[in-house]
């Protein structure tokens, strides 16, 4: 039995190389997405395991992060919230010019995708995982 990567099902995905200050900017990226809070969990979304991928394009000179996401529910009414929560902590931040969120769905979010850290802190809240 194979592995199923979450970006096997992706459309969109990160070219096979990049330049080091686009990797090193991915990796910032990657590190602000800490501060985009699950408003139903009250985690942040990277250790729940809902960013899939993340690299940096240059598009006309600017700094572009593409995030491929997912929710823990395709029927998630907050996308706007966390969407705003994004822009504001890349862009608003400064990290980046600009963010191209894409929601993904395949293959779905499940426990098993959620971070060490992520399940402390939802056994901080009471929650069994």
């Amino acid at each position: 039995m194979t592995e199923n990567n979450p970006t096997d099902n992706i459309q969109r995905q990160r070219p096979e190389t990049q330049a080091p200050e686009a990797e090193a900017l991915a990796f910032d990226v990657q590190e602000y997405l800490r501060d985009v809070i699950d408003p139903e969990l009250g985690i942040n979304v990277v250790d729940l395991g809902l960013v899939y991928d993340v690299w940096v394009e240059d598009r006309e000179g600017e700094d572009v992060a593409m995030i491929n996401m997912t929710l823990t529910s395709p029927a998630c009414p907050l996308t706007d919230v966390i969407e705003d929560q994004v822009q504001a902590a890349l862009v608003g931040n400064g990290i980046v010019d600009k963010v191209d969120l894409e929601w993904v769905w395949l293959p779905p979010w499940g426990h098993h995708m959620i971070t060490e850290d992520g399940r402390e802190q939802l056994r901080a809240l009471g929650f069994a995982v």
